[in-house]
Formats: C-alpha cells, structure tokens, sequence
C-alpha cells in the first residue's frame, strides 16, 4: 500500500486524501470505527511528505482536513432545514465553504515540518506534535471550535478516556496522532515499543481507575431530567408557548409516586422557557406550585438586563434557579456564545455588503455573561452551569477558585435532528466529567438527556428524538484529578516531549 500511495500524483493524490479525511470521521461518535485512524494518520503524512514543493504539501493537508471537516460537520447543516425557504442560501457555506476553510488548519502542519521532509523517522514525530499543536490552536483561536478532535476516536473505549483525567483531551489528541503514525515508524523498534507501552499503560490505568472507583449516589439527592422533544417549529412559535410551558410542568410530574422518592432538583433543557423568570414573577410562580416540596428548580430560559430606566441594554441565554416558593436562588448568563448563532462577529463589516446585510439585519446578538460561575443552592450540592456549546471547551468549564459539586448542562439539539451531531455533543460532554472528576447531568430538548458519572459512564439515558423523563441519582464527586488541577500543562509537556524527540531524531540522522 506504501508503495501505491508513493505513486500517486495529482488529482489523484488530492482526492485520496480527501478521502482518507472523510474516511477518518468513521472513527467519530457515533460509529467509533477507531481502527480506521491507523490508515488515514498514516497515509496523509506519507503523501505531504512526499510532495515536491511546500505549496503542495500545504495542499495535501488541506485536501485531508477538508474531507475531515465536511462529512464531519455535515449535521450543522441540518438546523437550516427548520426554515430552508429563509436560510437555504447559507447551505454551500455550511455544507462546504466552512469546514473546507477549517481545513487550512491542516494545511499548516506539514508546511510547518517541510524542512525535516527528509528525515522520515523525524518529520514523523514532527508531524505528530504540530498536528496536536494545530488542533490547541483550533479550540482557541476566534474563540475556538474544539470539535472533533483526534482523542475523541476513543469514544467507545472507556479505559482510555480516564486520560484526559491527566493530560485533557489535547493530550490524549497528541498521544492518538503517535499511536496511530506506528506503521511509519515500525522499523524504529523503540519508537513501537514506546507507543505500545504506553498504550497499555494507559489501558491499564483506565480500568484500574474504573474498578477502583463504582458509581455512588451523592447523599440522597435525586434528579429529575426532563425531554419534551419540542419540534423546533413548534418550540419557537410564540402562539404555542403556553403549550410548551404546560408540556413541560406534565413531564416533570409525570413520575411521581408513593413508591418513587421525590426529586431534589428537576432539569428543564435550554431556552424551556422563552421569558425572564425574574421580571414575569407569575411564571415562577405557576412553574414553582407544580414541585414537589423541597425540590429545586434549574430552567433554562431567556433573560434580560434593564438599565435604570428600564430599557432592555443585552439580552442572554440563560439558566435561573428557584424552589417552591418561587424565590430565585441564581442565575447564570451563558458567556461563551456560539459564533453566526448567538452574535454575528464582524458585524460592522459586513454592512458594506448590502445582499448579507439585509440577510442579517433581523438577526439580533446575545449578551455574553460574565463567566464560569458555581451556583450554591442551601444545603444541597452546588453545581457549575454550561449552556448548551459551552460543554465543549476544556478547562472552561468550572470555576476554577470555587470547585461546585457537579455541572449542569442543558440544550437543545433539536436543530440537527436524526444527525451525528447530538451524539458527538453527548460525547465531548462526557469528556468533561472525566477530566473535572465531576458528575453531569445533560438536559436535552431533543435528545440525548444523559446523567454521567465523574468517570465518564452514563448510568441514565433518554434517547434521541424521543419525549420522557429521567430520573436517576446524582453521582458523587471525585476529588480533583490531575487535570483539574494543573490544566494543560500535561499536554505541553507532551508537546515539548514529541518536539525534542523529532529534533534529536533528526541531528542523530544528520551526523550519522
């Protein structure tokens, strides 16, 4: 097969990588197919290495990230189809311009390690380390999109996710991208024995990790999560609102009985209510007298800021918390907003372009909050708050000077439908109560509704597109892990290890 892909040239050669691209999305939530990485890692940096100029080596890096990217952002497409009549002009750019210009990422890693194209044992190791270093970039620049990333391949294989317990994920990433380069460097035996090793040692680890640490309930705190499984049509129709709100308050009590014990907090998705529980008082209140006693309730809905002569001055995605006396407990303002959904960047500058500006004109921006934050509600376990995208981003996730006791993730997803999108969503939450040692609690408007225990297992599920109400124990925490504490800090030791590992690889191979 080495030797086929050497002979490759051309239109050819691009559109294997495309499809070598494509081909690695199959080792992505849902499917998993991981094996598939040990194909397509190894194909793109032997073609990149050996393109005749750096132009065409940057263009062997596109052309694989722009097959990763489109077939594995297909499903951000599928929210245009709730209204195609209105947004069908935007589907070239999400369906394809998007993630084809996400794939000049890729582009700059092997133009990055050009100079060791040589040195195949080295530009190897090299590849490996800007790659890591390119997806960090990623989930960081424009404020980031860490979606998709290589560690995410391991979805199925629980032991080895207790990594990013140590390293986060772009340190399993790193570690994934090595592993799966091993076909190139298999007349290297140290190199193999060391990407072996380590592979089992984490294995090891992982199910050590798992045994030592079963599933247990925090005190007697029950939850409550409910799934309306609201069209989005139907979620956003002001003349349905009391209908959703009523849908809603069924759900939440249609669990209970003398057998069954109350819920101490009950989860209702993003957005379930579209009002300011604050200044709309009676809301609270008609939500409140459906609790049970002593039950606290965590709503996502839309809140407002007024100035002092009561004039709305932002508007903001949020979370409220209250209990059965209709008091609100807290708040929270969802801070870190997702691009061309909740605000337009560059607004200004697309004034000058009159067909896009009026397409924009009618699309208002969120008010980001002020940040991580943990609510304390009296006497029971405090929580972190992340509201739908926020879940995504690594070390972002808690406040780091107030540890809470578990997060509270409510979404929608009900714009991507019957997709991978919801799935891999479910996915990278699951990672962030691996790497906190925290429990999660996922409310859902569609699906997946899921309670995660802090090492990433989910003991209660409500599937996709369906209506229901879950209820399950709130696991207790773990103490911090190694990651929690430190951040990246792992992963750039890694970085820095793989670096000067290439670099030694290739002045030993330069003085031999």
């Amino acid at each position: 097969m080495k030797t086929r892909l050497q002979k490759l040239s051309g239109f050819k050669k691009y559109a294997t990588l495309f499809g070598m691209g494509a081909a690695m999305t199959l080792a992505l939530p849902p499917l998993g197919f991981f094996p598939v990485i040990f194909l397509s890692v190894p194909c793109l940096i032997l073609l990149a290495q050996q393109a005749p100029t750096r132009f065409r080596s940057f263009l062997c890096g596109w052309a694989f990230g722009a097959g990763y990217f489109i077939f594995g952002l297909y499903w951000v497409s599928a929210a245009l189809f709730v209204d195609i009549q209105q947004w069908g002009w935007v589907l070239p750019l999400s369906l394809i311009a998007g993630p084809a210009l996400l794939g000049l990422f890729y582009s700059l890693v092997p133009l990055c390690v050009w100079h060791w194209r040589e040195k195949p044992e080295a530009y190897t190791l090299l590849f490996v380390s800007i790659w890591a270093l390119v997806e960090y970039a990623r989930g960081h620049i424009l404020t980031g999109f860490p979606w998709n990333l290589p560690g995410q391949v391991w979805d199925h294989t629980p032991a080895i996710l207790q990594t990013v317990s140590l390293t986060g994920i772009y340190g399993l990433s790193l570690l994934t991208l090595f592993w799966a380069a091993v076909p190139l460097l298999y007349h290297k035996r140290g190199l193999t024995i060391a990407a072996t090793l380590s592979f089992v040692l984490l294995a090891g680890f992982g199910t050590w990790r798992m045994i030592d640490n079963p599933t247990k309930q925090s005190g007697d705190v029950e939850i409550r999560i409910v799934q309306p499984n609201l069209p989005q049509h139907v979620k956003w129709d002001d003349d349905a609102q009391w209908r959703n709100l009523e849908h809603h308050i069924k759900l939440s009590r249609s669990t209970d009985t003398e057998e069954t014990p109350p819920p101490r907090f009950i989860i209702w998705p993003e957005t379930a209510v579209d009002a300011d529980l604050e200044h709309f008082p009676d809301i609270t209140r008609y939500i409140a007298n459906s609790l049970p006693a002593n039950a606290i309730a965590i709503v996502g809905n839309m809140r407002v800021t007024l100035d002092k002569q009561q004039m709305a001055t932002g508007y903001h995605n949020s979370l409220t918390m209250f209990g059965k006396d209709a008091t609100v407990l807290g708040t929270y303002n969802k801070h870190h907003l997702v691009p061309f959904g909740e605000y337009i960047p560059f607004r200004q500058n697309f004034a000058s372009i009159k067909p896009l500006a009026a397409a924009m004109s009618g699309i208002g921006d969120f008010t980001p909050g002020d940040g991580a934050k943990t609510l304390r509600p009296e006497g029971m376990p405090a929580f972190s708050p992340l509201i739908c995208y926020e879940v995504i981003f690594p070390a972002a996730v808690v406040d780091q000077n107030d540890r809470p006791a578990w997060l509270v993730n409510v979404t929608n997803d009900g714009w991507y439908g019957r997709t991978a999108g919801p799935h891999q969503h479910l996915a990278i939450a699951r990672l962030r109560a691996i790497e906190e040692g925290l429990p999660l609690a996922r409310a859902a408007n569609t699906g997946i509704s899921a309670v995660i225990d802090p090492l990433g297992r989910i003991i209660a599920q409500q599937p996709l597109l369906t209506e229901g109400t879950l209820d399950s124990i709130l696991p207790e925490a773990l103490p911090p892990t190694l990651y929690s504490r430190i951040g990246d800090s792992a992963f750039w030791g890694l970085f820095l290890f793989f670096t000067s590992l290439g670099l030694f690889m290739s002045h030993r191979q330069k003085n031999s």
